[in-house]
Order: C-alpha cells, then sequence, then structure tokens
C-alpha cells in the first residue's frame, strides 16, 4: 500500500448524527488486500500542528473494525460523540461548519504503518438537539 493523492478523501460529518464509512483496502492492481490480523487508527485534529486529537477511533475503542479476509475496513462515530465534536457556529456559512484535518493509518501484525485515507473533515452545526 501506497499514499497518494488517491488516498486523499473529504469526509463530511455532522454534528448529532451518526458518522459511519467503509474502506476497501486494495492493491496496485485493485485487487482486494487481506488485511487478517491488521490494526486501524483514525484521528481527527484541528490542524495538523495540535497537540490533542479531537476525536480518535481505533479497534481498541470499537469504532474501527476489520473484516481481514475481505479487506474491508469499517468506522462508526456514534451521534453522541460527533454532537460534542465542536463547530464554529459565528462564520457565514449555511450550514455553518469547521474544518478539521484527519489520516486513517492501518498497521500490520509486524508493527509496519501504512497510510490508508488522509484529508479534511468538514463537520457541520447540528440544529436539532
Amino acid at each position: 500500500m501506497s499514499c497518494d493523492d488517491n488516498n486523499r478523501y473529504k469526509l463530511e460529518i455532522w454534528q448529532g448524527s451518526t458518522f459511519s464509512l467503509t474502506i476497501t483496502v486494495k492493491d496496485g492492481s485493485s485487487n482486494t488486500q487481506n488485511i487478517t490480523g491488521y490494526d486501524a487508527m483514525m484521528q481527527i485534529r484541528s490542524g495538523y500542528d495540535a497537540a490533542n486529537a479531537t476525536e480518535t477511533m481505533s479497534v481498541s475503542n470499537g469504532e474501527i473494525t476489520i473484516d481481514g479476509a475481505n479487506g474491508n475496513v469499517y468506522i462508526e462515530l456514534a451521534a453522541t460523540r460527533t454532537a460534542n465534536i465542536p463547530v464554529d457556529v459565528t462564520g457565514s456559512g449555511i450550514p455553518p461548519k469547521t474544518i478539521y484535518v484527519y489520516d486513517l493509518e492501518l498497521i500490520d501484525d509486524a508493527g509496519r504503518v501504512s497510510k490508508l485515507l488522509y484529508g479534511t473533515a468538514d463537520v457541520y452545526a447540528e440544529v436539532t438537539r
């Protein structure tokens, strides 16, 4: 696996709504890759230099699951968690949003880390609470 512009993906997350995403890992020939035994972690931060993550999703906290034989990585962030991601509502956009950065990493059974996805995560303000 390698990380290039094909791995850049813009996420859209709505406060107070369940966020889910499925990624199928493929090799350079577009064949599904077996990722049995892999681990995964994803963080959302306010910027690349932010000291703390706004959200951390992982296999260990149950927000990422891996179907290794089929090469699938499933991410799900509960509505109660997305409701707590800060959005600047003072801007002029309708609906207001705050742009974060994220990346998703796969870790193989030898501890090698690969960047699976990266990009921006637009988090939109919730009205109904």
